[in-house]
Parts: structure tokens; C-alpha cells; sequence
């Protein structure tokens, strides 16, 4: 599954690996496991592009777009 933001939440996802000390090596497949989640963060506004949590947003509104981009992937057509 491929969308117009998987590009930015890769990249917000790396940072936030950086920003944690992770090593490079880890990384790569690191955000292979979690850049829809970063995505869902982005689109629900709950996170910034820079992977910072936003002021009065509430976490729980990006697991639940988290949840819905889960169903929509794999929904059975």
C-alpha cells in the first residue's frame, strides 16, 4: 500500500528513530514496521511532520485512524 504521504511519515519516522538514539542499522526496517502508524499520527493531526506530539490533540484520535487504515488494508474485496 502506497499513499502520497507515506514519503513524509518514512521520514518522520526516521527522525524520531535518530531522535531516540536508535542505530543505524535498525532503522531501516524499524520504520518498515511503523510508518503507517506515523502516518495516521500526521493525518489526524496528533503529530507534527517533525514526530513531536501536538498540544491538544488527543493521541487517541491518530490509533484510531491507525485502526481504520488496518481495516481499509485489509478489508476483504
Amino acid at each position: 500500500m502506497s499513499s502520497n504521504i507515506e514519503p513524509l511519515a518514512r521520514a518522520m519516522a526516521e527522525r524520531i528513530c535518530r531522535s531516540h538514539q536508535m542505530t543505524e542499522s535498525e532503522i531501516q526496517g524499524w520504520v518498515d514496521r511503523h510508518w503507517e502508524i506515523a502516518a495516521a499520527m500526521l493525518e489526524s493531526g496528533a503529530m507534527d511532520e517533525r514526530g513531536e506530539w501536538q498540544p491538544g490533540q488527543d493521541w487517541r484520535r491518530g490509533l484510531e485512524a491507525y485502526r481504520e487504515r488496518l481495516a481499509a488494508k485489509h478489508e476483504i474485496r
